[in-house]
Parts: structure tokens; C-alpha cells; sequence
């Protein structure tokens, strides 16, 4: 995994290193993606990738697919369900899978540097599908006569691996976008697009300070593209000014954040910098789900972050641009999952 790690802090020296011409603080969300020339992408795979999505066989009591955490028929990320389901211990919240391949790096703490690698970690991970080792998964698909079939028709080796299944599933995540919200259209030059108060959300949230972490094709960073490779990690220390009544009530030092992966002092409280695109669908807030509410997200993100005064009647309009983020969704149709011919597969 790359772990070149840009921190807030020095985004100026950062700048200096790319190509100015080629960089923009606001974009308009690409067509698609990079996609790796590891795992390009066809029809067949993403169609494949879908189907795996929603089928709960992935996991080890056949209960949980990737869409009960990343539901598609709403925001794409878990409402605040992940944390709760009976007996897994989950303990961050589970982020909006829409547009999730302008990013160059996954998991709140940035450790998995591709959604290759993010899919494995998934599938294993005792907290959430909790396969204990890549056979038992391969051996379960394996004994399902639809996927052997195919698996065949879709990977030039005709295997169904842990490689192959993970590769399926980054490429239909990567067939997640969001576009044409109304802050694209803004940002392409039609003025008419945001009405006065969206507009002056629109100035706020540079003139706050937002648009220092929240910038680029994601609002989450500069993307894989002129400024990052794919598992370059972009963070954010969060919170930033200490002291406030919010750490308490919104318990924001238990979580340590990258620390927790490289053990390196200068990552405690450095997270990931999310995507702000569709944010007005996918409350709660923050990596522990701690804020029910997107006023109240503004508000505690002015305070730990910049400590700038700030009006109510400024929070509104700020909330009013970020719902201009969200994009036009596609018509995502239900799979037919291949029959396990008359046999549970789960015990």
C-alpha cells in the first residue's frame, strides 16, 4: 500500500508540485473515473460486480450483502446502520459508495489504497461480511452453478478467486456516479443554476475556510489525476482547534483515526477527508455517526475546525449550497442472483 500522506497543512507546498493549469479548486464531476489497467472495466464485470453487491452469501451467516451498509436505494452509505448491527462491533460509520471511485484512497483511515484492496479487507474482516479466509468464500461461490458459469464467461482465467470477485466488485462500484448536481452546472459557467442564498453559500463556504480540505472533483481532495496517484492519502485533522464543548458531546477523541494503522504520533485525529457530493442524503455525520443533523454538522465543523464567527443565518446558506452537491442519481435495477440449486449454502 502507497502511504504518502498530504496534510492540510502543507496544501500550499502541494500546489507548488503540480501543474497549476491542470488543477482547479472547483470541478465539475468527470464522466467516469481513472480505471486501473489492472482491472478495466466491461459490461460483464460490472454486471457481475452488481450481482455481488447485493447477494448476503458474501457474508458467513448469509445476512449482510455490501448494499445493507451501502444502501443504493437511498444515499449509498449505511444510515447510520452499520454501527448497530447485533454482534459485529462496528465501529465507524459506512460512507457513501456513489462516486466512490474519484477517490485515491478508502476507509476512514485511508488504508486500503484501491477499492480492489477495500473489497478484500470487506469480505474478511470479522466486524462486517466475516469470511474467515479467501477458500471458504471462493468454496461457497464455487458450489453456486450460475456464478461458475459466470465467472467463466468474464475473467480471461475463468476462476472465481478473491482476486477476481474483488476486481468484480471495485468495477461496479466505480459505475457509481453521481453527476450533473446543480454545483456542476454552477461551476460550468450557468450562473442560473443556484438561486441568491445558494450562491452566497456558495462564497461562504470558501470564505469560511471550507473549500481548503473540500475541493476538486469530490469536494474531498484532489483526486487520482494531477495532484494524487491512486493510494495517496489526503487528511484532514479533525478536530483541529481543541477545547470545545463539542469533543465531549460528540465524542471525538476516542477514535484516534490513521494512528490506529501506522502508529505514527502525528496521525492521531487525522482522517481521511470525505466527499461532500450528496451529503444532504447521508446523515449522520462523521466517521461515529455522531451528528443526526447538516446544520449542526456545519456548525461543529466552524468550531474545531477554524473557530470563525458564524451566524445561524451564514450555516443556512452554507446548507443551502451543499444541498446543491447532490447529482442525478442512476436507475439501479435488482439483480437476479444465481440460485444455489435447491441447497443452503449457509449454516
Amino acid at each position: 500500500m502507497r502511504t504518502t500522506a498530504v496534510y492540510i497543512s502543507t496544501i500550499i507546498c502541494l500546489l507548488t508540485s503540480w501543474n497549476l493549469a491542470a488543477f482547479e479548486y472547483w470541478q465539475v464531476l468527470p464522466k467516469q473515473p481513472i480505471i486501473p489497467a489492472s482491472n478495466p472495466q466491461t459490461k460483464e464485470k460490472i454486471e457481475l460486480g452488481k450481482k455481488l453487491f447485493f447477494d448476503t452469501r458474501l457474508s458467513i451467516r448469509g445476512d449482510v450483502s455490501c448494499n445493507s451498509c451501502h444502501n443504493l436505494a437511498m444515499g449509498g452509505d449505511d444510515d447510520g446502520a452499520a454501527m448497530n448491527m447485533l454482534g459485529r462491533n462496528v465501529t465507524r460509520s459506512a460512507p457513501s459508495v456513489w462516486n466512490v471511485g474519484y477517490m485515491s484512497t478508502y476507509f476512514w483511515d485511508s488504508r486500503a489504497a484501491s477499492l480492489e484492496q477495500q473489497a478484500e479487507e470487506h469480505l474478511l474482516d470479522p466486524r462486517i461480511m466475516a469470511m474467515q479466509n479467501a477458500m471458504l468464500l471462493e468454496s461457497r461461490l464455487k458450489n453456486i452453478k450460475g456464478y461458475v458459469t459466470i465467472f467463466e464467461n468474464t475473467f480471461k482465467d475463468k476462476q472465481i478467486s478473491l482476486d477476481n470477485i474483488s476486481k468484480a466488485l471495485a468495477s461496479f462500484q466505480r459505475s457509481l456516479v453521481v453527476p450533473n448536481s446543480r454545483a456542476d452546472q454552477y461551476i460550468a459557467g450557468n450562473k442560473a443554476a443556484l438561486n441568491d442564498k445558494e450562491k452566497r453559500g456558495y462564497q461562504l463556504f470558501q470564505d469560511q475556510g471550507c473549500l481548503g480540505c473540500h475541493f476538486g472533483t469530490n469536494f474531498a481532495g484532489p483526486a487520482p489525476g494531477p495532484g494524487l496517484k491512486m493510494g495517496d492519502a489526503f487528511y484532514e485533522l479533525y478536530p483541529t482547534i481543541r477545547g470545545s464543548q463539542y469533543e465531549e458531546k460528540y465524542d471525538m477523541l476516542s477514535d484516534l483515526g490513521s494512528f490506529h494503522v501506522n502508529l505514527d504520533p502525528e496521525h492521531k485525529l487525522m482522517w481521511r477527508v470525505p466527499s461532500l457530493r450528496n451529503i444532504a442524503d447521508t446523515a449522520p455525520y462523521f466517521h461515529n455517526n455522531a451528528v443526526n443533523d447538516l446544520h449542526e454538522a456545519v456548525r461543529v465543523m466552524n468550531r474545531v475546525q477554524f473557530n470563525y464567527p458564524i451566524t445561524e443565518e451564514k450555516v443556512d446558506d452554507i446548507v443551502a449550497f451543499l444541498k446543491t452537491l447532490t447529482g442525478v442519481y442512476p436507475k439501479i435495477e435488482l439483480p437476479r442472483l444465481p440460485e444455489s440449486d435447491g441447497v443452503s449454502l449457509v449454516q
